[in-house]
């Protein structure tokens, strides 16, 4: 359904409406742009171009929305994808100490997880549990479920404000102390986790040598268990972040995502993350947090060839632990122009 007119959309595309849609603000999220008309018989190369000539335009887009799915585009491949998604000039993101086992498709484009169905994989910002992560994310449908397998996303200054009505002491707290994250990486992946990344693909590489030398530049403290697998806590990271770019508040943590997921034969998700002192996040908190992620989130269904460009400092994303395989999302991870969220002092 086409949509009344949003303020700076480029010419060659029109913003529509989807029923999964909601409004925050005024402002309808995520943003969903098709190709206008007269342009729906353009192929990839001509989007591959427009992208890199539309980019001070939808980075504008992106800032005010917060995700962009575009539909109905002719991206046919992963190479489509790939492409597509480099020629907006960003800098490649290696993934880094991420928890997710993932495989190299094409250039920068990755299978988003291979855990399998009923896994939970909650709402979180892409790599918070570290200090260095992705700003900007694209993912694409290659092959969409039957049934389930939806990436619903939702806005995480919408999130900060809820919390902040409903539990401010929680609130006060992760501003003045921050967090650390605690995990045990397998020795070798784990497919049957979600958080099963054995810690030679965590820091990528095969020699325990370099695995520590890597894991103290990043700021980890870290211990070698009995098993071969790999103890690491991370240094002391916000719970709250502010975007400079607006002043808005973000609940920037792994804060639910370990609550419903950091779960496995090696891991506590009851003792996951900590504050500085090492006490335990409460799970009392767990009830509210899940509620305002349901009110917040929009799950819309995806359709071969979409394409959704996320801003990871803004956006949280998820995936709907039900889906009736096959199912394959592909990611690709960027930093951009612009830099990180500034930290609430």
């Amino acid at each position: 359904m086409p949509a009344e007119k949003e303020t700076g959309i480029p010419d060659e595309v029109k913003a529509v409406r989807i029923p999964e849609q909601k409004i925050f603000d005024d402002v309808p999220f995520p943003l969903v742009l098709s190709p206008g008309d007269g342009f729906n018989n353009k192929d990839a190369e001509f989007w591959k171009s427009w992208a890199k000539r539309s980019v001070p335009a939808l980075e504008k887009l992106l800032l005010k929305y917060g995700a962009i799915l575009f539909r109905d585009f002719p991206f046919e491949t992963p190479t489509n994808f790939d492409e597509f998604a480099k020629n907006f000039g960003y800098d490649e993101f290696p993934y880094l100490g991420g928890l997710s086992v993932r495989e190299q498709v094409v250039g920068n484009v990755f299978t988003s997880t291979e855990a399998p169905p009923g896994a939970p994989i909650p709402f979180h910002h892409e790599m918070a549990h570290v200090r260095d992560y992705p700003l900007v994310l694209f993912f694409y449908c290659d092959v969409p479920s039957t049934e389930g397998g939806e990436t619903p996303i939702l806005l995480s200054n919408v999130v900060y404000r809820k919390m902040a009505e409903l539990e401010p002491e929680l609130i006060s707290r992760l501003e003045k102390e921050g967090l650390r994250y605690v995990r045990v990486a397998p020795d070798g992946n784990d497919v049957s986790s979600a958080l099963g990344r054995g810690w030679q693909s965590t820091f990528l590489t095969e020699s325990k040598e370099e695995a520590e030398r890597r894991a103290k530049a990043a700021g980890y403290d870290f211990e070698w268990m009995e098993d071969g697998s790999m103890k690491t806590i991370t240094l002391e990271l916000p719970g709250i972040r502010v975007d400079k770019r607006t002043g808005k508040k973000m609940w920037f943590n792994s804060i639910f995502t370990a609550f419903k997921a950091w779960k496995d034969a090696r891991n506590d998700n009851t003792k996951a993350v900590v504050f500085p002192n090492g006490d335990p996040v409460p799970m009392k908190y767990l009830v509210a947090l899940e509620n305002v992620m349901d009110y917040a989130s929009v799950t819309f269904r995806w359709k071969r060839k979409d394409v959704v460009m996320i801003d990871n400092r803004t956006v949280q994303h998820a995936r709907s632990s039900h889906f009736v395989p096959p199912r394959r999302i592909l990611a690709s991870l960027f930093t951009d122009h612009q830099g990180a969220l500034s930290l609430v002092q």
